[in-house]
């Protein structure tokens, strides 16, 4: 056993200076963004994307809420929990809302300098 470890320790070193040369055809691609405003927009679509698939999902969710309420059957707890699935996901999609606003309060407040 400790033989296998000092012909890998003597072993080791010399394969990693033969794969220096290897290393040289390892060229980075250039970047597709250039400049800060090519980053702003990166980030603006990503948020606009994450956005709509949140929008997607609660009105999935208020659909289930809806569905759920109208299958209670007039079980008081199955009616309870279809209520605060509505009510959460209304406050969501008011939380989403209050965030894209916040977002734009921003950049503007950095834009003017004030």
């Amino acid at each position: 056993m400790k033989s296998t470890k000092r012909i890998a320790l003597i072993f080791l070193p010399f394969l990693a200076v033969a794969m220096i040369p290897l290393a040289t055809y390892a060229q980075p691609e250039p970047s597709p963004i250039t400049s800060v405003t090519e980053v702003e927009g990166v980030l603006n679509n990503i948020v606009r994307w994450a956005q709509i698939i949140f929008f997607i999902l609660a009105a999935l969710f208020i659909i289930f809420a809806a569905f759920e309420y109208l299958t209670a059957g007039g079980d008081d707890e199955k009616v309870k929990k279809a209520k605060n699935m509505l009510i959460y996901a209304i406050v969501a999609i008011a939380v989403a809302l209050v965030a894209g606003g916040v977002r734009t309060l921003v950049r503007t407040f950095l834009e003017t300098g004030t």
